[in-house]
């Protein structure tokens, strides 16, 4: 199985955007008749947090999404075979890298939000051409596929920590240097681990993770997205980075959380149909067993 992922990635890499966007659109097509659990749970989740919108407005946004869905395992591709230039080379507007630039400057470390929006792998590319950075990961329920993950995505001199007890000493120690640590903080944690925030109006179990990094290290938050952005020639990248909607600094878990979730939606605003709402973002009902809006998923 391996070995076949590893020679589709190869294949992957070679269409220009503007194939790989078509393709994108075709497989999504199919996926969509056959109506797989992703749809479901697209449906579900954006029923639940965009209910302004109207039935054909939903499946329309849940069609689109399919077609960015799909393109993300081109762009995986191409972050393990192309060059660290060309990959470069397909960002065309850059919003916030000043914020940036003076965050990390003042050596109090930065702690970069990036949610499953857009294309946000390219950030380990973005961020290694510029930055000392590390990110957390989650390991691959199949342990073969670690070291594809971790190839990957480790070629821009990054470096990458399993989310565990060693993984977050590093984490800390890396801050501590002043250095950059990349987040993915819309993930659904452990309910020891998390507290309930709302996120588009649901409550969302919520990584309290960036607190504690406040309390122990006090370095400055930020979040940063990498936006599709489509051209007659297929499409490029826009980085955007921008400070949250609020002061987290000196705040409480709950607080904290609830900040960080109101910033992701304003990231997810900006380009819906980008957002992975395939990922069974409430999961974790508050109580236990009930209301899991996923079970038939």
């Amino acid at each position: 199985m391996l070995g076949l992922l590893r020679f589709g990635l190869w294949l992957a890499r070679l269409p220009g955007q503007a194939t790989a966007l078509n393709i994108s659109r075709w497989v999504a097509a199919v996926l969509y008749r056959l109506n797989v659990d992703v749809v479901g749970i697209a449906r579900i989740n954006i029923a639940s947090c965009l209910p302004q919108l109207s039935e054909s407005e939903r499946e329309s946004l849940c069609r689109e999404r399919l077609t960015q869905m799909v393109l993300l395992f081109f762009e995986f591709a191409q972050l393990a075979h192309w060059s660290e230039h060309k990959l470069l080379d397909q960002i065309h507007d850059m919003q916030g890298k000043a914020l940036l630039d003076e965050a990390y400057a003042s050596g109090r470390g930065v702690v970069l939000l990036v949610p499953h929006l857009g294309n946000w792998e390219l950030f380990c590319a973005f961020l290694g051409a510029h930055y000392n950075f590390a990110a957390l990961y989650a390991p691959p329920k199949l342990a073969s596929l670690e070291s594809l993950m971790l190839n990957a995505r480790q070629r821009f001199r990054g470096e990458l920590f399993p989310i565990d007890t060693g993984g977050m000493r590093s984490l800390l120690r890396v801050l501590k240097q002043g250095k950059l640590v990349a987040i993915l903080p819309d993930q659904v944690p452990e309910r020891s681990a998390g507290v309930y925030a709302d996120f588009f109006g649901q409550p969302a179990l919520t990584m309290t993770l960036i607190h504690r990094l406040l309390n122990k290290n006090d370095p400055v938050v930020l979040m940063g997205t990498v936006e599709r952005v489509m051209q007659a020639s297929g499409f490029g990248y826009k980085v955007c980075v921008e400070r949250l909607v609020d002061d987290i600094e000196g705040a409480d878990a709950q607080t904290c959380c609830a900040v960080m979730n109101k910033s992701i939606e304003r990231a997810v605003l900006r380009a819906p149909d980008q957002y992975q709402w395939e990922y069974k973002r409430f999961k974790r009902p508050p109580v236990k067993g009930v209301g899991d809006r996923y079970r038939r998923q």
